[in-house]
């Protein structure tokens, strides 16, 4: 019940923060992709602090707290790993732990929880993005094979609010750039894993992206 309470007044003062420091563009995005908070698996690139709260805010609209992926040193320090414990933040294991993250993720995914990842593992810098995505790393694939569906979500100007150099964003009340936000939601033919679903996440993305 505490944690609860404590989520409910950090979603307002997170949502807060993401209004004051940018606009955010969501049109077509229900049509696009239904429900939100029904998930199960939300796919997003990465290119801000900024991003995973975007997609904080937008999941309490339907009244959803999603788990999500933070990187594992975030949890070192005894206060911000309490913080992200109660933000229900998974820590983003690597290496041979790296599973360990995954499979608690893909149990929080069948008991009906909403779990967002990133498919890029990290903030991608702009020269590392030709074609608006950059590297992706197999772990949205392989919780996409345990699911068989995913929303994949791309945010674009989000680097414009908080560029990455920054520890804290640009407030910049009368001129806040635009975070354009576009979904969709994509059902993995049976059978298909690994490459192939990294190569559909992929695609998506930069199809969500150029026309954003």
């Amino acid at each position: 019940m505490a944690a609860r309470v404590l989520r409910r007044g950090a979603g307002a003062l997170i949502a807060l923060g993401v209004r004051a420091a940018a606009r955010l563009e969501t049109d077509g995005l229900d049509e696009e992709c239904g429900d939100l908070g029904k998930g199960p698996l939300i796919v997003i690139n990465h290119r801000s602090f900024l991003d995973p709260l975007v997609v904080v805010t937008l999941c309490r609209r339907y009244g959803v707290w999603p788990y999500t992926f933070a990187r594992e040193d975030f949890f070192d320090r005894p206060f911000s790993r309490t913080v992200l414990r109660v933000l229900r933040a998974i820590p983003a294991l690597r290496g041979r732990s790296a599973l360990g993250g995954l499979r608690r993720a893909e149990r929080l995914l069948a008991d009906g929880q909403v779990v967002v990842i990133a498919a890029e593992g990290r903030i991608v810098p702009d020269h590392e993005r030709s074609d608006g995505v950059g590297e992706l790393f197999g772990g949205a694939a392989w919780l996409g094979y345990r699911t068989s569906e995913m929303v994949v979500l791309t945010l674009t100007g989000t680097d414009d609010a908080w560029p990455v150099e920054r520890r804290l964003p640009r407030w910049k009340v009368l001129a806040r750039p635009t975070v354009t936000v576009r979904a969709r939601r994509v059902s993995l033919d049976p059978g298909m894993r690994g490459h192939a679903i990294t190569a559909v996440i992929r695609a998506t993305m930069s199809e969500l992206i150029d026309g954003a």
